[in-house]
């Protein structure tokens, strides 16, 4: 007896080997005089596991034609047989004829894979065969072909380049260096450069509790000219060849980008960015730009510098208007570590008058800057409105170049802000507690 314990089954054996034919049929049309017959081209496949049969329609541009899936997979019977026998391997070949559901198709061909397949069958396989001509399409692609512009014009690429590029878009990181300027530091920006429309577009990287607003958005979505203060003379502002906008080309790693005023330098990109430079213009280095690393001019001053302002005024022996003072660079741990603390004192003038003797004030003292704000609660009938005093900000002692600090705070201190004469009388429970733990911070607290 012979051991068929061994043999896999079909659907094991054969799993994922499909047989793929080339083939057409003829579709007569009766209600046209451009056209007799139709020629469609399908591909047959054949599913080994189970002989069953799928036939498909490859989709043509502007056929007007509903194509794709002609006959879902299944067997398919054949139609002269009596006994129920359906299609098998060896009834298709290249040059044969096979009908579906009386559809007559004409196998032209075959793959690779179906031709060595139906050899170790011992199936004889001809040479593939070329697809007849379909005397419409020739009769069209002759019109096609004497469809020439007679009044040659500049051709316009934007709807290809539209339909080229939609959805790539270039991004740049950038670093805008705003501390000249009065509350001003290093702004990370991300542009964004669309290459549907060669239009731009800046975000803000903000990041978690920087105390800047919710809203990224820096510019909106438009094409930045290198230029636009330029005026035309026909009286048209702004710049009218494509040559003077930004472009692709004007964008890579280490240039700057001017904004209406404001130097962007991009830093580095990303992976889809660092791709189409390679695959466009040969670009192999992408070595990002280190901002730290370069170190500022001294002798380049902005536009404002407002303490050469405040400089040029104390050497004319003229007075500086109270919060033109010059920005100090932030100590990031103190305001880390005493964010949110203040010290509330309790002061009052030191003068003359009675008036103003009777005046009481709460003096805040900030621990994250060093910075002091003022102000006089409101008292009925006493001639003097009350409110806010003086704005936050870190004052100069008398006669000399140093702040105000912690160590200057004390029950009994008397402090001078802006020729305005202060005693701190008392405190309130939280900054004497503060006080007494923090004895360093506060030496001459008793």
């Amino acid at each position: 007896a012979k051991d068929t314990s061994s043999i896999a089954p079909s659907w094991v054996a054969f799993d994922r080997r499909v047989l793929r034919f080339y083939g057409y049929f003829h579709e007569a049309v009766n209600e046209s005089r451009d056209e007799k017959y139709r020629i469609r081209r399908v591909n047959i496949y054949f599913y080994l596991e189970d002989d069953s049969v799928h036939v498909s329609e490859p989709k043509t541009a502007n056929s007007g034609i509903p194509q794709g899936t002609l006959i879902r997979r299944h067997r398919i019977q054949k139609a002269d047989a009596s006994n129920g026998q359906h299609f098998t391997v060896r009834d298709f070949n290249v040059g044969e004829e096979v009908t579906f559901y009386s559809r007559t198709f004409k196998i032209v061909g075959c793959d690779a894979f179906t031709r060595d397949f139906l050899s170790k069958l011992s199936i004889d396989v001809p040479s593939n065969s070329e697809f007849p001509s379909d005397p419409y399409n020739v009769h069209r692609q002759e019109i096609l072909s004497r469809m020439k512009a007679t009044r040659p014009s500049q051709p316009n690429f934007t709807l290809k380049k539209f339909l080229e590029n939609d959805r790539r878009v270039l991004r740049f990181y950038c670093v805008w260096d705003d501390s000249n300027s009065m509350f001003g530091d290093l702004r990370h920006m991300v542009v964004n450069y669309f290459l549907s429309d060669d239009t731009i577009e800046i975000r803000e990287s903000i990041p978690a509790n920087s105390g800047r607003e919710a809203n990224t958005l820096f510019l909106r979505r438009c094409r930045l000219p290198k230029h636009p203060h330029t005026l035309r003379v026909n009286g048209r502002t702004g710049p009218e060849k494509p040559e003077e906008y930004y472009s692709d080309r004007d964008l890579m790693i280490g240039t700057v980008i001017h904004l209406y005023g404001r130097p962007f330098v991009i830093c580095d990109c990303d992976e889809f960015t660092k791709d189409y430079y390679r695959e466009n213009y040969g670009v192999e280095s992408f070595d990002p730009v280190n901002f730290d690393d370069y170190e500022e001019d001294p002798n380049a001053l902005p536009f404002f510098d407002v303490a050469a302002h405040h400089k040029a005024n104390k050497d004319n022996n003229q007075s500086t208007l109270i919060g033109s003072e010059p920005t100090v660079k932030k100590d990031f741990r103190k305001l880390m570590k005493y964010d949110g603390i203040t010290l509330r004192f309790l002061g009052s003038l030191h003068s003359n008058k009675q008036v103003d003797r009777d005046r009481k004030f709460v003096i805040s003292f900030h621990m994250a800057d060093d910075t002091i704000s003022i102000f006089e609660p409101p008292t009925r009938n006493s001639g003097v409105l009350g409110g806010k005093f003086l704005e936050q900000k870190r004052i100069k002692k008398p006669d000399s170049n140093q702040y105000y600090e912690s160590a200057d705070f004390y029950i009994g201190a008397e402090l001078v802000f802006y020729n305005h004469h202060f005693i701190l009388k008392d405190a309130d429970e939280y900054a004497i507690k503060f006080m007494k733990g923090n004895p360093a911070l506060f030496p001459r607290q008793k």
